[in-house]
């Protein structure tokens, strides 16, 4: 299995941009100096969710402080930016992080980001495709010309060259069958969820998963990447303590996709948004997510290997406003007591059982129940 962390850069308190900045690429050194596989980086702007507008940029700080680490992001939004631009990025990072560097794309969900660049979101499916489209042709093909819907340029040639070929690996964000099946086909890893899906939805999105390696016709295996809120820590109350992160977490993500968020000179009035019973329960968080000892993240991780064939593990340890110091313990804590139970681990994806036959999915709360844990 692979293991990553994820770098939202949050801070409900609007912390200074310095700070925030010196600790994720802290965080990003560490995670390299631990023997974590890939720093994903997302893209959000204008609000407290996420200080980081360009994941792009990002990447060349990093792979100069770091020596293996592999590099993606989750996701750059397309329909926010002009595909020559992206496609010009992506062979320069290709180029100054010697092949370490991959890349997620992603239709962009929020209505508050969209209007600021003047860009419909109801149209940001088809700006996708059309993006992509070019991206790819710019990246693999010398003299392209395009003229389509949202873009048209006479013959060009980006500069310089990719040397991964025919480009680095793409990924794409999407939980529909139709959307995973066309990105499987064309050699696409598949991003199905973010930090904040509950345990029940990422093994509804391994179901429709299956369903889209058969549509595509591709064989098994396949990465399947999960995304998780992670925080191990000594003792349980300790983790337990830094519940309130998580909470802010689901409720700032749901105000945002649901375009409901009130956004107060960047920052994020969360306090302002509904609350749902079960996303913002702390019990509900605890059972649910990768909080608590390293025998019990250990366990969670187990129980999800029962009921998914989960490839690559994507870790936020950077939620909320947990303290750097313990998000610093937290990732070294589980790159030296968890990931060593999973690193030779690789599920035999063919032989999951279809949504039909698979276990209850509150199955995976058993590890609560009084059962030995797996590594305990």
């Amino acid at each position: 299995m692979k293991f990553g962390i994820f770098l939202l850069m949050q801070s409900p308190e609007m912390r200074p941009s310095q700070e925030i900045y010196a600790q994720a690429l802290a965080q990003g050194v560490l995670a390299d100096q631990l023997g974590f596989d890939y720093v994903v980086a997302a893209e959000h702007h204008f609000s407290s969710y996420g200080f980081l507008p360009s994941p792009l940029l990002l990447i060349p700080v990093l792979a100069e402080r770091t020596r293996q680490i592999r590099f993606s992001t989750a996701v750059v939004v397309l329909p926010l930016r002009h595909p020559i631009q992206v496609a010009e990025d992506i062979a320069m990072l290709d180029l100054v992080t010697k092949g370490r560097v991959e890349v997620g794309f992603g239709t962009g969900y929020q209505q508050y980001e969209f209007q600021r660049f003047g860009v419909p979101l109801a149209e940001n499916r088809a700006m996708f495709e059309e993006a992509l489209h070019v991206i790819t042709t710019l990246l693999s093909t010398e003299n392209v010309s395009h003229q389509g819907r949202y873009w048209q340029f006479p013959e060009t040639t980006i500069l310089p060259r990719p040397i991964t070929k025919p480009h680095p690996l793409f990924w794409r964000a999407t939980s529909t069958v139709p959307t995973m099946a066309w990105s499987l086909a064309r050699g696409m890893h598949v991003i199905t969820g973010g930090t904040s899906s509950s345990m029940e939805r990422i093994i509804h999105n391994w179901h429709l998963f299956q369903e889209a390696v058969a549509a595509a016709q591709v064989p098994w295996p396949q990465e399947f990447i999960i995304q998780r809120g992670v925080y191990v820590a000594d003792t349980e109350a300790e983790a337990k303590a830094m519940l309130p992160h998580a909470i802010w977490h689901t409720r700032t993500a749901r105000g945002l996709s649901t375009n409901s968020l009130p956004v107060n000179a960047g920052r994020a009035m969360t306090e302002l948004t509904a609350q749902v019973a079960q996303e913002d329960d702390p019990d509900f968080l605890y059972k649910d997510w990768f909080f608590g000892t390293p025998e019990i993240v250990a366990e969670k991780i187990y129980r999800m290997t029962q009921y998914t064939g989960v490839s690559y593990l994507n870790c936020t340890f950077n939620l909320g406003q947990i303290p750097h110091a313990k998000i610093m313990r937290s990732m070294e804590l589980f790159a030296t007591k968890v990931m060593p139970h999973f690193r030779h681990y690789t599920p035999a994806q063919a032989q999951y059982p279809q949504r039909e036959q698979a276990p209850d999915p509150q199955g995976y709360f058993a590890w609560e129940e009084g059962m030995p844990l797996t590594f305990g």
